[in-house]
Parts: structure tokens; C-alpha cells; sequence
């Protein structure tokens, strides 16, 4: 963890809120199981604070099919315009917003050009929940008045108010759960999945059965495919199959 975490009755709040709900903390942890290892590795390769890694249990508490009211999908929970963005097609076929894979590695880019642009971490995150546009005029409109433009002194929605503390709040029931009441289910530190090329169009029924996984730990691994076929289009495709079934 790098992010400096300052004294808030907010990240109390959420800490007591999170507390009082052991069963959802648990559900969300052990569906963090699946894609944890994977996301901690391209934080540290990218030499990002782990908090990051984190994010996804504010956004869609780890569900890589989560759908939002505003139409954000995926672990990441990317709307339609910024998913394209960042390269992630959006078809007939697929939704790759809810690609582990290529997600996870869209919201880094995004994530660092945000924290290039604004300078924190806070403020990138910020961007990432309230859009650069909205974050952009709430500095500039403290830098009129001669406030500070850091994100605590923001006016900003109160989603975005929230989401750093949010945040805090889980890293620091991660880091020491039995200060909270809660008991976590230990997570291995080694990879839950590996991906496998596939250069021929093929059921996904077929994939489940040569791999001896049911189709809903298939879905789980490769949300993105929305039709019961994988369609290579003239390139190989990944899938992502537990480590042990490749």
C-alpha cells in the first residue's frame, strides 16, 4: 500500500458499515479468489499502489457480470463510450468491459493517465468515479476562490466524496480483520487461472466439458461472451480455464 490515508469519519463509517455485514465482506472476498492473484500482479508490474487492487470491491464488489443502472459493466465497471476508448469491443459477440483480462489492463491505463494528469492518487480515482470533465471544473472552481484543489476539499457528488474512504476503509479491514470482528477466508497467493488459445470457432458447453469445469466456472473466467459460441473471426481467441484444468 502507498496511498497516505488521513483521519476521516468517513472511512469510520465505512469501516463500522462493512463490519456490521460479515456475510457480504465474505461473499466478496472468496469471488475475489478467482481474479485477486491476477490483479495484484499487473498493479505491481505496474509499480501502482496496491489499494488498486482493491477497487473492484467498490465498484462491482468483484463481479465480473455486474451491470449498473448507468449501463457500467465488468469487475471494473466501464460504461459503454470509455470501454470503447480504452479498446474494449463491444458486439454482437462480446463484451469485453467484462474481459478480466483486458479490463484489468484498460482500467490501469486509465488509471494512470488519470493520476499523470491530476498529479494524486486521490484525484485519479476521483476521475475514475465522477469523469475528468466534473473533476477538472471542481478544481479550477477552488482555485478561483484560493482553496486548495485537493480531493478532500472538493465540492463533489457525495458517490465521489465517498469513494476514496470507501476505499480505506476495506484496505485497512483487509489488512487487519480481526480488529473489526470479521474472519476472512485466506486467498492463495498463486494464479486461479491460465489462459489458453483457441483458433477455431467452439461451444462453450464443449470448452466446459473438455475441461472438466461446469459452464458456470466457465462464465465466471470468460464473462465477455454473451452467445453460446466462441467466434474466432480469423484470430485466435484467450480463454481462461483454472490452473489446474488447462
Amino acid at each position: 500500500y502507498k496511498m497516505k490515508q488521513k483521519p476521516s469519519r468517513r472511512i469510520r463509517n465505512f469501516e463500522t458499515w462493512y463490519s456490521k455485514r460479515p456475510e457480504y465482506v465474505q461473499r466478496m472476498l472468496e469471488r475475489s479468489e478467482k481474479y485477486l492473484f491476477y490483479v495484484v500482479n499487473e498493479v505491481e508490474k505496474r509499480n501502482m499502489p496496491m489499494e488498486i487492487a482493491l477497487l473492484p470491491m467498490i465498484e462491482s464488489a468483484y463481479n465480473p457480470i455486474a451491470t449498473s443502472r448507468k449501463k457500467a459493466a465488468g469487475m471494473w465497471q466501464f460504461i459503454p463510450s470509455t470501454g470503447k476508448i480504452y479498446g474494449l469491443k463491444q458486439d454482437w459477440w462480446v463484451d469485453n468491459r467484462r474481459n478480466v483480462m483486458q479490463s484489468t489492463n484498460a482500467a490501469l491505463n486509465y488509471l494512470e493517465k488519470l493520476h499523470k494528469e491530476f498529479g494524486t492518487w486521490e484525484l485519479a480515482l476521483a476521475s475514475y468515479n465522477a469523469g475528468e470533465g466534473r473533476i477538472s471544473r471542481a478544481i479550477k472552481r477552488n482555485k478561483r476562490n484560493k482553496k486548495s484543489g485537493s480531493y478532500y476539499s472538493l465540492k463533489i457528488p457525495r458517490e465521489t466524496k465517498n469513494y476514496v474512504p470507501k476505499l480505506f476503509a476495506i484496505k485497512n479491514i483487509i489488512r487487519n480483520p480481526k480488529k473489526y470482528g470479521l474472519n476472512l477466508p485466506d486467498i492463495k497467493n498463486k494464479p486461479y487461472f491460465e489462459f489458453v488459445e483457441v483458433n477455431k470457432n467452439i461451444d462453450t458447453q464443449l470448452v466446459a466439458r473438455l475441461a472438466e469445469i461446469s459452464i458456470e466456472e466457465f462464465q465466471l473466467l470468460n464473462p465477455q461472451h454473451k452467445r453460446p459460441v466462441i467466434n474466432v473471426r480469423g484470430a485466435s481467441q484467450k480463454i481462461n480455464l483454472p490452473y489446474q484444468n488447462i
